[in-house]
């Protein structure tokens, strides 16, 4: 609302007592000086109407697309292989051997936004090391209930390079986010890793919109 601004045009020039004529018309009538005080306040009402619209509007509430970056903070699941380790770049990389490496991040979501994409960035060693970046919700009242899968990036579902860098639309049926309902998670599986440090997760990115 910075740009608002009310500049005043009414200047009358003032009338002298026993000398100036009060009239209707003309250049110092009643008549010229009534029109200039409404235009005035019409101008006036314009502003303040554009400073409701303003105020009316919901506080921190997210126009067009927006993306949230959360740091990683995964949490090796035990008995899951040797879990996963990080590097000084706060980037993730699953232990070398066979057996599988899960980990598991909890997400913070704002209520009422819809998500839109889902993206993950990282390293492959290549075949045979396999992995896997989901974006999961759960719900809070069935701690035993199966995940529903929004988004998932991997060797089994996407077209790997090395570095990779990937984006896959979320399902449209799990979009719209609600935390008092559900609690989101990234979930990381790698196995048969053969090269310490050579795959690896850096960053996940959210695309959302408003519900």
């Amino acid at each position: 609302m910075t740009d608002l601004s009310y500049t005043p045009t009414f200047k009358p020039t003032d009338w002298i007592d026993n000398v100036s004529r009060i009239t209707a018309d003309g250049p110092n009538g009643f008549n010229v000086r009534f029109d200039a005080i409404a235009s005035d306040l019409h101008q006036a009402a314009a502003v303040v109407t554009e400073i409701d619209t303003a105020l009316a509007q919901p506080v921190g509430t997210p126009t067009g697309q927006q993306l949230l970056t959360p740091g990683l903070d995964l949490v090796s699941l035990p008995g899951a292989g040797d879990g996963w380790l990080y590097d000084e770049t706060g980037a993730a990389f699953p232990s070398v051997g066979g057996s599988a490496s899960v980990a598991v991040m909890g997400l913070s979501l704002p209520a009422d936004i819809r998500l839109v994409s889902f993206r993950a960035v990282g390293l492959w060693s290549g075949a045979p090391a396999a992995f896997s970046i989901a974006l999961t919700r759960a719900p809070l009242a069935n701690a035993s209930a199966a995940p529903d899968k929004l988004a998932e990036i991997g060797t089994a579902t996407s077209a790997i390079t090395n570095p990779y860098d990937l984006t896959v639309p979320v399902d449209a049926s799990f979009a719209a986010v609600d935390p008092r309902t559900y609690r989101y998670c990234v979930v990381a599986t790698a196995s048969a890793i053969q090269v310490a440090g050579g795959t690896g997760l850096s960053t996940v990115q959210l695309a959302y919109t408003a519900s």
